[in-house]
């Protein structure tokens, strides 16, 4: 099947999951869920949700096991967007073409909501039941993915593109900046699944991680690309700082040719890793 039409199943069968899992929360009427929901029901690639599932078929992981991954990687993914919107941090104010989180809802609220995205992603991936997943396997997985979005991923990726807003930025520092903010969390959702699985070679897992580093590198460029369209500049505290990107720094087309390249090196991990799978069955 083409991956466009398996991320279209993908994306349909995690909405509704989403959807359900927010739907059973108490306080149904209170703002907090109610920015919750927006936050996670606003739309959204759900790329890692793809990654997830197509991993999944890989290794032969229950289709119960990878809607709890799923699940727990949107919520994490979805808390990161309303915090990076907010006035303190990228002070966004729109969306995925809709207004911000905090302007919907105040500034105080969507900080909570996003508080309780991560809580909650936790708590899913902790309490929810995963056919043949052992307490050993869960908590290296919920091991994994804290250490993702925290000090030595996501969040440190955030505070240094924070940081390189007041300066001028180097090639290099950007790329780290991607590798913690973006593809670490990619990275994640892919380890994840593996970690659920009943395989486990060193080699393989390294493969993996070149594979969904590749992607999510690639995928935060073509998403600076986008964003160059609609608003490279942003107005704070009434001056204009200029965010710095991949096109920013050296142009739209070698950012294009960037991502031809990480995606040219992703297929080249999944042949090796097509490789490495039948060197093992064998």
């Amino acid at each position: 099947m083409h991956f466009s039409r398996l991320h279209k199943k993908y994306k349909h069968r995690i909405n509704k999951k989403l959807l359900n899992t927010l739907n059973a929360l108490p306080f149904q009427n209170s703002n907090l869920l109610k920015a919750m929901k927006y936050g996670v029901c606003s739309g959204g690639k759900r790329l890692r949700s793809s990654l997830v599932y197509v991993t999944g078929e890989v290794f032969r992981v229950n289709l119960i096991t990878l809607d709890v991954i799923s699940t727990a990687i949107e919520c994490i993914h979805s808390y990161s967007l309303i915090h990076d919107d907010l006035p303190c941090m990228d002070n966004d104010n729109y969306r995925r073409g809709k207004i911000s989180c905090h302007i919907k809802y105040g500034e105080s609220t969507s900080l909570l909501a996003g508080d309780a995205l991560q809580s909650l992603a936790f708590n899913i991936l902790s309490k929810s039941f995963m056919p043949d997943v052992s307490n050993l396997k869960r908590m290296k997985m919920i091991s994994e993915l804290s250490s993702s979005i925290g000090a030595s991923g996501m969040c440190m990726g955030q505070k240094l593109d924070l940081e390189e807003e007041k300066k001028e930025s180097k090639l290099s520092k950007l790329e780290t900046i991607n590798l913690y903010k973006t593809a670490f969390l990619m990275r994640s959702a892919v380890r994840l699944v593996y970690f659920s699985s009943d395989n486990f070679s060193k080699s393989i897992l390294s493969i993996l991680d070149f594979f969904s580093i590749s992607i999510g590198l690639a995928f935060q460029i073509q998403d600076d690309i986008l964003d160059l369209k609609n608003d490279s500049i942003k107005i704070k505290d009434n001056k204009t700082i200029k965010k710095y990107t991949y096109p920013s720094i050296i142009g739209l087309d070698k950012s294009k040719e960037k991502i031809k390249k990480l995606y040219k090196q992703s297929f080249l991990a999944l042949d090796s890793l097509k490789k490495k799978k039948l060197i093992l069955i064998c």
